[in-house]
């Protein structure tokens, strides 16, 4: 997708910025310059205007854990015709745990998880999630639709996603699906290759160690997890299905993440 100069202006000025407040006025400035979302990086149903702000759920308990999903959901807006922008500040469903307007999913699962990263029950009450912070990789929102919108925003703004992490200076990432995991340690870590055809692809071999990429605090992956300032988890979309299209159960999604995190306690800095 093509950019005009001045949005690769403002995606230089992302790249330097030094506060979250700052990106996100740059993000939606970007947003709004972007010349043919619809179909693209936007869903037809959604104001192109559209930005949910995410990030540290409470920046003072916040430890290091950084969830990073696919979209906000905005299947009630559209069900109910909605046709302004909506702009809205998801911490707050993630610090009371309720989403009246259903933007928030999956809250189960990101207290499952953090709870399994402290070393305790995978369930407990809900505390767990004021320590972490939250990124959604596509912040108009999404449907929850089967397509690569979502994804193809996620690398069209991966400057400004690579700098939200950065300034969240996280010690624990955990990518709730696949495809998540791909844009973060290719654009984030720049854990790429080009081939002579000039196609782009992920280093696997001596990189990712079962399902976790180390890092040092500079961001470029490294070999040994002992040494590591920051781990990258790759873990299933919590909407992940199996068995002839059956959703995995949370208890399934639990035990799952409990067996891919159990190298995550080599990690002595993170």
């Amino acid at each position: 997708m093509r950019k005009t100069m001045e949005q690769i202006v403002i995606e230089g000025q992302a790249a330097r910025c030094g506060s979250l407040e700052e990106l996100y006025l740059l993000w939606q400035m970007m947003q709004q310059m972007e010349e043919e979302p619809f179909g693209s990086t936007c869903y037809e149903e959604i104001d192109p205007r559209s930005f949910h702000i995410d990030g540290a759920v409470s920046p003072e308990h916040y430890d290091g854990t950084l969830f990073i999903l696919k979209e906000t959901s905005m299947k009630k807006q559209i069900r109910k015709g909605q046709t302004m922008p909506v702009v809205s500040d998801v911490r707050r469903d993630l610090r009371t745990g309720r989403s009246p307007s259903g933007e928030v999913e999956y809250l189960p699962y990101l207290r499952g998880m953090k709870r399994i990263l402290d070393g305790g029950s995978a369930s407990g009450d809900k505390a767990p999630l004021l320590k972490t912070a939250v990124i959604y990789v596509n912040k108009r929102g999404g449907k929850g639709a089967a397509d690569d919108i979502s994804m193809d925003y996620g690398f069209y703004y991966s400057e400004f996603l690579k700098r939200q992490i950065q300034l969240l200076e996280p010690r624990t990432i955990i990518c709730c699906g696949e495809d998540i995991f791909r844009l973060v340690a290719m654009e984030v870590f720049q854990n790429k290759k080009t081939k002579k055809n000039q196609e782009t692809y992920m280093k696997w071999k001596d990189v990712v160690a079962g399902d976790i990429l180390p890092a040092d605090r500079r961001f470029k992956p490294v070999k040994d997890l002992a040494q590591a300032d920051i781990q990258v988890i790759r873990m299933w979309n919590p909407a992940y299905r199996v068995n002839n299209g059956q959703y995995v159960s949370l208890e399934e999604y639990l035990r799952e993440f409990q067996r891919r995190t159990e190298g995550a306690k080599i990690c002595k800095n993170c």
